[in-house]
């Protein structure tokens, strides 16, 4: 339990409530502070209980668009349970236009959190403690913020063999996009520490998705946000939209697991994407430059594919530093193993 943390309302409140979570803080213009987090709770009164969260790093704004219409819209007769919105959970990153918090925090780093941390680290721990074992699904809408541009696509980036492997494969397809892309375990980063990592060890049914990025939410990005978002919502049983039809669901697995999916910029520069996320490229196929603009003479650098299949992500910021991921490539497979 969180004794920094408290919600404005009861949880079990039925119909439509909004407010806030408020959060202790103290700061250089008043000590006794209070922290404010928008909160909207849409409650019949039954399960399946979902948390849906917009906002997880603050310059992914697709998926603050779609909490945000679904919290205001939703037509509380085809509510079949409990959905508990937060449509913007880094909200100072938010207003910054940055993935990570003024302090630096990636909140999507930080669970279980830390009651008497900073106040990421104080939602942390009331999501972790509170929110996430309330619920029995979780839904986290993610894009590529400003560095990178998905195909918008539902995820799977926590593992895919072992328990939970079957439901994890069949959650992804409900996000009725074009492909649903498969990611391996971030290396040199615990799983659990991730909210998504650490709501699946909790044993909560997880909805993830990358739905644009490059900072630009256009009217295309949103929309698929916020049509897979009723799908997901329909497919737990939670609405009875009937968006989630059988033949929108997602049939084609990006497989992005292996080790030469990723390419990483080799030299500092501006990188130029040659082709489009969405497109199907073979091995040594001429994928991007890095250019060389303060050097007038230099030639600029080409960046060959690594290997066949479609072009998940591109880049969304062209300036890159040396490591800088560019691309990401999988092959297109119609099951995942």
């Amino acid at each position: 339990m969180s004794g920094t943390v408290t919600p404005s309302f009861s949880l079990s409140a039925t119909g439509r409530t909004a407010g806030y979570l408020k959060v202790g803080d103290s700061t250089n213009s008043s000590g006794w502070a209070t922290f404010h987090l928008p909160i909207i709770n849409l409650n019949s009164g039954s399960a399946p209980k979902v948390l849906v969260i917009g906002g997880n790093h603050g310059d992914e704004y697709e998926g603050q668009f779609a909490a945000a219409d679904l919290a205001a819209k939703l037509d509380l007769a085809k509510l079949r349970g409990q959905i508990i919105v937060i449509p913007c959970l880094s909200l100072p990153a938010s207003y910054a236009s940055t993935r990570l918090w003024p302090t630096g925090e990636n909140f999507n780093r930080l669970f279980p959190g830390d009651e008497n941390g900073s106040i990421a680290q104080k939602l942390a721990h009331y999501l972790a403690t509170e929110l996430i074992p309330y619920c029995d699904a979780v839904v986290d809408l993610h894009s590529g913020g400003r560095g990178h541009y998905f195909f918008p696509s539902g995820t799977a980036s926590v593992p895919t063999t072992g328990d939970g492997a079957a439901s994890l494969l069949d959650n992804v397809t409900a996000w009725q996009t074009e492909y649903a892309i498969i990611f391996p375990s971030q290396p040199r980063t615990n799983v659990t520490a991730l909210l998504p990592g650490f709501a699946a060890a909790a044993g909560k049914s997880i909805f993830t998705a990358e739905l644009g990025g490059a900072a630009v939410a256009t009217a295309r990005s949103v929309g698929i946000a916020k049509r897979g978002l009723a799908g997901v919502l329909s497919r737990i049983g939670v609405t009875s939209s009937g968006e989630d039809k059988p033949e929108l669901r997602t049939k084609k697995f990006v497989d992005m697991r292996a080790p030469e999916a990723y390419h990483n910029a080799p030299e500092a520069g501006l990188y130029e994407n040659l082709k489009p996320a969405g497109s199907a490229v073979r091995a040594g196929e001429l994928i991007g430059r890095i250019h060389f603009t303060d050097s007038p003479n230099r030639p600029a650098v080409d960046i060959q594919a690594n290997c066949a299949g479609v072009i998940g992500v591109i880049r969304g910021y062209p300036r890159v530093k040396v490591g800088d991921c560019i691309a990401v490539i999988g092959p297109v497979r119609e099951t995942i193993d």
